[in-house]
């Protein structure tokens, strides 16, 4: 059964009473990777309805490019967290167990403008390579985490480096440019490049630069007795890479990318998080340069280009939102640092050991990516933040 754009509601409820068929039911949105499903609802008619799916991993979504005006969007949850609403729902299908999403036959459209970045329960990445480009395998022998670590970045090792105990001085820190020696991607990406990275003031015999930090697997984070601190590196690129590492952030007096500017190609940045610890308000801010200490002050910093409230014209849902327009000829790469102060709930409630608090992502144009092979890596493309020095357990973290 299917539900195309007009909704009806007796269409909606048989789609829902199906879920009962399946134990696990699974979401898949356009071609992307599947997450577990724990309920889905709709709620509203035919105008402005709204598919509400909570996941047992995470699915932050967003419409980038043209987005088609159809009369439902999609909500996804976390059992803890909010996630950001994506409109552009073409036509939804439930069978033997799975939940598609802008998926058929026929009734696709790979011009759609819906497009999610999907993680699993513990953040895992189950393929890291876009299921548009080319097919890549790994050595089935290596374990869970080195597999993982391996998915977070775009990277083939050097010798003596091993993800069973990461030297995060040595990982490459751009995820976009590349000096190729030693330095090499294990895909080009020679379309489109986005990535969404953790990063660190630099540690004790690193050879990096100051300004651009060490790589990291998670965000830098910082906790006050209000406010939640969380910034990431974003990396993107249109058209084959160009210029040295970390060439491609703002010199000068930059300026926030014009919004409505047209481009060939976007790349949207949207944020999640545990909305049982956190709440919608708060500030976010763009910076060209790695702050010296992450704190309630960092959008205050003199490398801040541009800042703004989290609930506005801009962030209706008092969710970080930005779109980097890259222009073929002109505007081809962007480097640059996101840090979003997020208060606290009164009254919230801590997550458990090894969870993680906020995600920051980032998400092409679902065309390009179809079409263009645009953004092969995926694995970069979420990082998540968590309190303190936890991670995720198969990062280290001891529950």
């Amino acid at each position: 059964m299917s539900l195309k754009n007009a909704c009806p509601a007796a269409t909606v409820a048989a789609l829902l009473l199906s879920t009962t068929a399946a134990a696990s039911p699974t979401l898949i949105i356009n071609d992307g990777a599947a997450v577990d499903v724990q309920t889905f609802s709709y709620a509203g008619g035919a105008v402005g309805a709204m598919l509400d799916v909570t996941t047992e991993g995470y699915a932050i979504c967003a419409n980038v490019g043209q987005a088609l005006a159809t009369p439902v969007s999609m909500q996804a949850h976390h059992p803890r967290w909010t996630m950001p609403v994506a409109n552009d729902v073409r036509n939804v299908t439930y069978t033997n167990g799975v939940l598609r999403v802008n998926k058929g036959v026929s009734t696709f459209s790979p011009e759609g403008s819906l497009a999610c970045q999907m993680r699993g329960a513990s953040g895992e990445v189950s393929a890291p390579f876009s299921g548009y480009g080319d097919g890549l395998f790994r050595d089935g022998w290596e374990g869970y985490s080195s597999v993982q670590f391996g998915n977070l970045v775009n990277w083939l090792p050097v010798d003596d480096f091993s993800w069973s105990s990461p030297d995060w001085r040595v990982v490459p820190n751009d995820a976009c440019t590349w000096d190729m020696n030693p330095n090499t991607p294990a895909v080009a990406e020679s379309a489109v490049c986005a990535a969404a990275t953790g990063v660190r003031p630099v540690d004790g015999g690193s050879q990096n630069d100051a300004r651009f930090g060490d790589r990291a697997p998670t965000m830098w984070t910082a906790t006050t007795a209000s406010s939640f601190i969380y910034l990431a590196r974003i990396d993107a690129r249109f058209g084959p890479p160009d210029g040295a590492p970390n060439s491609h952030f703002p010199i000068g007096t930059p300026q926030r990318p014009d919004q409505a500017q047209s481009s060939s190609v976007d790349v949207v940045i949207r944020d999640a998080y545990d909305s049982n610890y956190l709440q919608a308000n708060g500030s976010y801010c763009l910076l060209r340069k790695l702050p010296a200490v992450l704190d309630e002050n960092v959008c205050a910093s003199e490398d801040v280009y541009y800042s703004h409230g989290l609930s506005g014209t801009n962030n209706p849902d008092g969710m970080l939102n930005e779109r980097i327009p890259l222009v073929a000829g002109f505007n081809t790469a962007a480097s640059l640092y996101v840090a979003v102060v997020r208060q606290k709930r009164a009254g919230g409630t801590s997550a458990g050991s090894c969870q993680p608090y906020s995600a920051i992502a980032t998400i092409i144009d679902p065309g390009v990516a179809r079409n263009e092979n645009g953004d092969e890596f995926i694995g970069d493309d979420v990082v998540f933040g968590f309190r303190n020095s936890d991670s995720f357990e198969w990062m280290g973290c001891v529950p």
